[in-house]
């Protein structure tokens, strides 16, 4: 019997333990594993049968810190009402309520398990005892850093360690600069935009391709309206801009530097976010990075003539250059890949296991040679998509949602831009 809308609608908002039964007992597989393609579906499979036969973790405890868009928010209790994301509100044009103030009475209501399952479940199989953490992605950095601080202390008793893709490295930095008493004994950080990252400036113009994709099931609104009075009300997104000291003093947290065409950005919370980095912890002996290289990453940028322009070279994972990437006194590993498969790549799985064990691992370069070649000059209206016509969710193959919501949930590589 073919899936009802109804069921796909609700399939991207399963929570954890019930992903988890329907991979194990193999329910509506062709719907799972269409949704999460053939290769991971068979991969989370193996590892939840795999779990599903350990006994109970003994080892240290974890926590999985998600990037930004990878928990969903909504209202908890009956009915538990899913905005982000469900493609079906998206459709009708409800992505306006993630807006804050407004959107402050949505809730994180778990990880975007299928972004990250992979992980938490392979460091179960090697004995850690995971929990996700998952965090309201549009909010300040370090009332998200004294959130997570305070989840700690009321959970946990021993020594704990932290795992955080992009974003979340920094919420768990936040976290520990309150950490006194050092109860966070590692962290490890995966792709983090320490120095920020350019695609919040690509987020903020418009320009960023999950928001051309948003705006592909959107029939209400354009990419230009989600990122003047949506995503320029997160406080998170202006606080990951590029820092200053990286580009030469060119300071995006200025009104003034940002051309004056093109969505409006909010210059009091440009102005609240020169100061938060220096509130963040500095990296000392328990800080490791693993940082992905070798992709096509916007690694700098300047105005001209009323445009931003994108210099794209391959040092970085997609989304952060290295140059950003990089904190001072951090171990850094290297890995040939993009920003966001960086959590289920297989290698870097491996390697924080060996890392959380012994503190070191060699299934991961500690070296890294900077590319050399010139840098492809893109302009802004190149980033920004063509296709304009509004998709109908419930009439696309199951293939073709899941291409659209990683597009969407999942920040990737920058668009290429138009010969």
């Amino acid at each position: 019997m073919a899936p009802t809308g109804a069921y796909k609608r609700a399939y991207f908002n399963l929570p954890e333990p019930e992903l988890l039964r329907r991979l194990i007992d193999g329910t509506q597989r062709d719907v799972v594993e269409g949704h999460l393609g053939k290769e991971l579906y068979c991969e989370l499979r193996a590892l939840a049968k795999a779990r599903q036969k350990r006994p109970r973790p003994r080892g240290q405890r974890v926590y999985i810190l998600h990037g930004i868009m990878g928990s969903q928010l909504g209202r908890a209790g009956p009915g538990r009402d899913v905005l982000w994301v469900d493609p079906q509100a998206i459709a009708a044009g409800r992505l306006t309520e993630l807006a804050l103030p407004r959107g402050n009475r949505l809730r994180p209501l778990g990880v975007q398990t299928f972004m990250y399952l992979k992980l938490k479940l392979a460091l179960e199989c090697a004995g850690f005892d995971v929990r996700f953490h998952a965090y309201d992605w549009r909010q300040d950095i370090l009332t998200l850093g004294r959130e997570l601080s305070r989840r700690l202390r009321a959970d946990s008793t021993g020594p704990v360690a932290l795992v955080a893709h992009s974003m979340g490295g920094l919420v768990a930095r936040a976290a520990m600069a309150r950490d006194r008493k050092r109860q966070i004994a590692r962290l490890i950080m995966l792709g983090t935009p320490n120095f920020g990252s350019f695609a919040a400036v690509l987020a903020l113009r418009g320009a960023y391709p999950p928001v051309h994709k948003i705006a592909l099931l959107d029939h209400e609104h354009d990419p230009d309206t989600h990122a003047q009075h949506v995503f320029a009300t997160f406080e998170g997104l202006y606080q990951m801009l590029p820092d200053p000291e990286r580009l030469d003093g060119f300071d995006l947290r200025r009104a003034s530097s940002w051309p004056s065409s093109g969505p409006g950005l909010q210059a009091a919370r440009l102005a609240r976010c020169a100061s938060y980095r220096s509130r963040l912890a500095p990296a000392d002996d328990r800080f490791v990075l693993i940082a992905g290289i070798d992709q096509p990453t916007v690694t700098a940028m300047r105005v001209s003539a009323d445009e931003l322009l994108f210099e794209v070279t391959r040092n970085g994972d997609g989304t952060v250059p290295l140059s950003l990437a990089s904190l001072p006194g951090t171990r850094t590993y290297y890995v040939a890949e993009g920003h966001t498969e960086l959590p289920s790549n297989s290698r870097v799985i491996a390697g924080i296991s060996d890392l959380l064990t012994r503190g070191a691992t060699k299934r991961l370069a500690s070296r890294h040679r900077l590319s050399k070649a010139a840098p492809l000059v893109v302009r802004e209206r190149d980033l920004r998509s063509t296709d304009t016509i509004a998709h109908d969710w419930s009439a696309l193959n199951v293939t073709t949602q899941r291409e659209l919501l990683e597009g969407i949930v999942f920040p990737g590589r920058p668009a290429r831009p138009r010969r």
